[in-house]
């Protein structure tokens, strides 16, 4: 053997390892240390620009606030919410200021005012206010929040619109989403609540703050209140509403959490692909946070154009390495796909391919073993099969050559009966149905169909009923598409024997045996026999049920039951397994039915 095949493939493996390792390594930590840069620049720079925002939104929370107070700063105001039912000049002054607040806040989209006092509701919306009694206000206006330990000035988030129960001015005006600020009315400097004020606001002021924040056709931002409900969302091309909610939502509660109420809470975290900023807005009104999420794609776009160009460069390096690699191992790999090419013809079934590989490096060594071993192992395969071929051929004779004794015993004593009452033409016919019966039984094929077998079955039970007479009742039903099926011969009358043994002399009234069969979707043909004889005790039926199991048929012959009662259960079973194809063991189960009888059922596969 040449050591100069092996020390070559020592030396490609290390030309592929020097090369491969050291541009693997730089561009892998050039990707690194670009991306850390990246992610500490972005989050920055997004800090500053989100903390401007929340500013904004603090501003724009507060202004509304502001506005609302124009139902004290009317000095006539509070007295008009108790005259409002028929004063129609405290009707007027009651609208002027609720107009005053629209007016004030550019985005208000509709008010609505009820009176506690004067249980008046009052609603400012296009086209023309309206006005109607009630004895509450509308229930959603308050959220339960009616105690005095309740604030008196809070920010419902992000819903759809509603008409605060008065009819709607139009039935094609579709609800819109808006935000609502809600002020409890006191009679100040007392406690007492006079009435509620609602504001709608629409969205296009956090709109038009929040477009200035990310890049549509990249990020996406998002405003949320501490439920982690979206009150805003950008119109993105970046999807994550659902992870923003159920991923990110523990890590943005953690974080407020430990900012306390002293302090806002701002940070970032990565989540499902994407870098998450956050800036909490600590209005004591809006307990909003805003989120602007910046996928990794979006985020690291430089550092994976650097890499990329840098494993253009390496790509070009080990593509001058491969074409030297492959120019050298050429000669070795040839050899072993040829090696591979024989292993798969002796995989497909054909042992006694012709290996011929006459290199003198490993491979052609290997090809040379590998060719000695397959000769030795066609020889013992021969040998094993002819053995295997001889063994089976003798127990499928032993075993058929235990039922003609029994088989020949019961019918012989049938046809004697009949001879005694010397009815000689009727002796005749069972006769020639016995003589066809043993021409049946001593034929050199192992394999019948079951349509020979029926008929096998059919002449037996004939020479029975001419024993029983009346007495016995037979019923056959075999399917037409199992009639093909192959299967051990003299099969089915071992089984049919075992009522004539067992139960048809000492069967009370009228004997009845029925015999199926039926083929599963799963391409099984099933076989069924059932008779009315007595049952089988349950201790003897757990017997014959533990030594019918292929297990209990290979073990020793000591352990098996009395020859004279199990002979034609066990034959069967033992052919049935003999003749099974690998895989599909055929299967052969007795039990008892109800009230009385047995029942027997075969499957076999009956293949494609």
């Amino acid at each position: 053997m040449s050591k100069y095949y092996s020390i070559r493939t020592k030396l490609i493996a290390f030309m592929l390892i020097a090369t491969t390792i050291p541009l693997l390594a730089s561009i892998s930590m050039t990707f690194i240390q670009t991306k850390n840069a990246l992610r500490e620049q972005a989050v920055a720079e997004n800090k500053r620009l989100i903390f401007q925002a929340s500013t904004n939104l603090n501003n724009y929370v507060d202004n509304v606030t502001r506005a609302s107070l124009a139902v004290y700063n009317d000095p006539n105001f509070l007295r008009n919410l108790a005259k409002i039912p028929g004063d129609y000049r405290a009707v007027a002054e009651v609208y002027t200021t609720l107009q005053t607040i629209r007016s004030a806040v550019p985005d208000v989209f509709q008010l609505y005012l009820h009176s506690f006092a004067a249980n008046q509701s009052t609603l400012i919306a296009n086209p023309f206010p309206k006005r109607e009694e009630r004895k509450q206000a509308y229930s959603d206006s308050l959220h339960g929040k009616s105690d005095d330990k309740s604030p008196d000035i809070w920010v419902e988030s992000a819903h759809l619109s509603h008409s605060y129960g008065f009819k709607a001015a139009s039935a094609d005006d579709p609800p819109r989403t808006v935000i609502t600020l809600y002020r409890v009315i006191k009679d100040v400097p007392s406690t007492e609540r006079l009435g509620v004020l609602a504001i709608d606001l629409n969205m296009d002021t956090i709109a038009e703050i929040c477009s200035r924040l990310y890049d549509p056709a990249k990020e996406q931002i998002y405003v949320i209140d501490n439920q982690n409900q979206i009150i805003y969302e950008g119109k993105s091309e970046v999807s994550g509403t659902d992870a923003l909610r159920q991923e990110a939502a523990t890590e943005l509660n953690s974080a407020r959490s430990d900012a306390g109420t002293a302090q806002t809470a701002s940070g970032h975290f990565e989540q499902d692909h994407s870098m998450y900023v956050y800036q909490q807005l600590g209005s004591k009104f809006a307990n909003w946070t805003i989120v602007k999420q910046i996928p990794n794609e979006t985020l690291y776009a430089s550092a994976t154009t650097l890499t990329w160009n840098n494993a253009m460069i390496a790509i070009a390096a080990l593509l001058l390495v491969i074409v030297a690699t492959l120019f050298i191992s050429i000669r070795i790999t040839g050899p072993l796909k040829q090696l591979m090419r024989y292993m798969n013809q002796i995989q497909a079934g054909r042992l006694h391919v012709d290996i011929r590989l006459t290199s003198q490096d490993e491979i052609g060594v290997l090809a040379r073993h590998f060719r000695d071993m397959m000769d030795t192992v066609n020889n013992l395969i021969l040998r094993e099969y002819r053995l295997e071929i001889a063994n089976k051929t003798n127990q499928l004779k032993a075993l058929q050559a235990q039922i003609h004794p029994h088989f020949l015993y019961n019918t012989l004593q049938s046809i004697g009966t009949l001879a005694l009452q010397q009815q000689g033409q009727r002796v005749y016919v069972l006769l020639s149905s016995l003589s066809k019966m043993l021409r049946y039984s001593m034929r050199d094929q192992t394999r019948v169909t079951l349509h020979e077998e029926a008929e096998h079955a059919r002449l037996y039970l004939e020479l029975q009923k001419e024993r029983f007479g009346d007495r016995l009742e037979v019923e056959l039903d075999f399917a037409e598409d199992t009639l093909r099926a192959e299967m051990p011969r003299m099969t089915l009358q071992p089984l049919i024997e075992n009522y004539f043994k067992h139960g048809a002399d000492v069967q009370p009234g009228k004997g009845r045996i029925c015999i199926s069969s039926q083929r599963t979707p799963d391409d099984w043909i099933q076989i069924r026999l059932e008779n009315n004889g007595p049952c089988i005790p349950e201790d003897k039926l757990s017997e014959i049920q533990r030594w019918l199991r292929p297990a209990s048929l290979s073990s020793d012959s000591s352990q098996e039951p009395d020859e004279t009662e199990s002979i034609g259960l066990r034959n069967v079973m033992r052919r049935l397994q003999l003749n099974s194809p690998p895989g599909y063991n055929a299967t052969l189960t007795i039990g008892n039915l109800e009230p009385n009888g047995v029942q027997i059922i075969v499957k076999l596969y009956a293949g494609e």
